[in-house]
């Protein structure tokens, strides 16, 4: 048997430092007071809209936008309407980065699940909350899980690189793969239209003519989650913006979710995201009146 070589393997993108990883929600009428700093940043539109300033233009970004700020370029961004953003900077010195100067470009369904890996592993690794505009610097966890920073690392070269391939609407391999993006899609759908409504897996199953394993099989793929707990962060979702909104009390959103009263609706958000519906509601009009 001959002597075997190894090939090294070349790294095209090398992200040296993250600086902020951060998953916004907007009020109305929030503006951000804008800065420059010498490393990279992205802004990908959640839900809603916002308008971005980059140096000398001022653009409008929709859900499924991303910009990306290059190192030194002042910018800024305000939301007229309630809206939800991914912002995430970090230092990448290749010269592969020249491709996103200049350029807004859209989020397909596997960027999207990327996005929400990065999201996730944030969460695992670092202290600051998710949404602190304040957080100059990310405090590791102690009890972060075995290879999260380098699993981040990962996540945005992987995003980067499939921006570059322009894959953005590359599908999956297997037809099996695709019929299960399609459905889980559907059920989606299907859940933000019941979201008022206290619906059964055996509802959910239904409506797409699976079984019961089935959706679950489908869940676990897609979202690495629950059918049910799925549907609850939906709902908690919903509460968010109807409380950014500010046009229902909690009582009313507590009805409009279909919850069977405002203390099950409270505790419910307090276990999903660490706080009451006031303390949420008070935080966000912080920030408004704060004008950060």
């Amino acid at each position: 048997m001959g002597k075997y070589i190894g090939t090294e393997l070349k790294d095209e993108l090398v992200i040296q430092k993250v600086y902020s990883i951060h998953y916004f929600e907007y009020a109305r009428d929030f503006s951000f007071k804008g800065e420059s700093h010498d490393f990279w940043e992205f802004v990908y539109i959640d839900k809603g809209e916002a308008t971005v300033t980059a140096g000398e233009r001022e653009l409008t970004l929709t859900h499924g936008n991303v910009i990306f700020h290059k190192p030194s370029e002042w910018h800024n961004i305000k939301s007229s309407a309630p809206s939800n953003s991914v912002i995430v900077s970090f230092e990448c010195h290749s010269p592969a980065m020249r491709f996103f100067e200049n350029k807004i470009l859209t989020v397909g369904n596997i960027q999207k699940k990327i996005i929400s890996k990065i999201i996730a592993e944030r969460i695992n690794t670092f202290e600051p909350p998710l949404g602190d505009p304040y957080a100059v610097k990310l405090v590791r966890r102690k009890t972060a899980p075995i290879g999260s920073e380098q699993l981040i690392k990962q996540y945005i070269s992987e995003l980067l690189i499939l921006f570059m391939r322009n894959d953005d609407t590359m599908q999956m391999t297997s037809f099996k793969s695709h019929i299960t993006d399609t459905t889980f899609f559907e059920i989606e759908a299907y859940m933000a239209k019941n979201i008022n409504k206290c619906l059964t897996l055996a509802e959910i199953a239904g409506v797409a003519n699976i079984s019961v394993s089935t959706l679950r099989d489908i869940f676990r793929t897609n979202v690495s989650r629950g059918v049910i707990d799925y549907f609850i962060d939906m709902k908690i979702e919903t509460a968010k913006q109807y409380i950014r909104e500010d046009n229902y009390n909690i009582t009313q959103i507590a009805e409009l979710l279909g919850y069977s009263g405002p203390h099950y609706f409270s505790r419910q958000f307090r276990q999903k995201t660490g706080m009451s519906p006031l303390q949420y509601s008070k935080s966000i009009k912080s920030m408004v009146k704060e004008k950060i």
